[in-house]
């Protein structure tokens, strides 16, 4: 009987230890003024499909990109341009001065889908860009 405990322990520990692996080693966020570089680099892509890039939109998460796994550990790089238009809020206008990110990861063999942190940019505008912007948007 003890040796049957210390079996099902085992099992159990084995399980919990490998259904736990890290696969995202980093994932980061570049603001270049213009778009966002966002960029991850995988440590293990065991029984990884894809990986879905996404950006939260109005309260809600939505891909933006879609990757297939490699199979072995890879970086990955996406350039989101439309990471600061104007976002629609109800029949408010605002701008989005921060982007919200993550990352969705889906198995190939029936484990749930998991998701990364999330992790945000922020928009740095000098005034005469911000200026610009605002007199555009008066004139549509």
């Amino acid at each position: 009987m003890k040796k049957l405990i210390y079996i099902i322990i085992f099992i159990f520990a084995t399980t919990l230890l490998f259904a736990n692996v890290q696969i995202i080693e980093s994932f980061t966020a570049a603001n270049n003024s213009n778009a966002i570089t966002i960029e991850w680099k995988t440590k293990s892509e065991n029984n990884v499909s894809r990986f879905e890039l996404q950006r939260l939109s109005n309260g809600m998460f939505k891909t933006l990109h879609s990757s297939l796994a490699k199979g072995v550990p890879t970086t990955y790089k996406y350039t989101d341009s439309d990471s600061f238009i104007k976002e629609t809020i109800s029949d408010n206008v605002q701008s989005a001065n921060v982007a919200t990110y993550r990352i969705k990861i889906v198995y190939s063999n029936g484990t749930p889908d998991s998701y990364t942190d999330e992790i945000t940019a922020t928009r740095n505008i000098n005034s005469i860009k911000r200026t610009l912007g605002m007199l555009k948007e008066m004139f549509k």
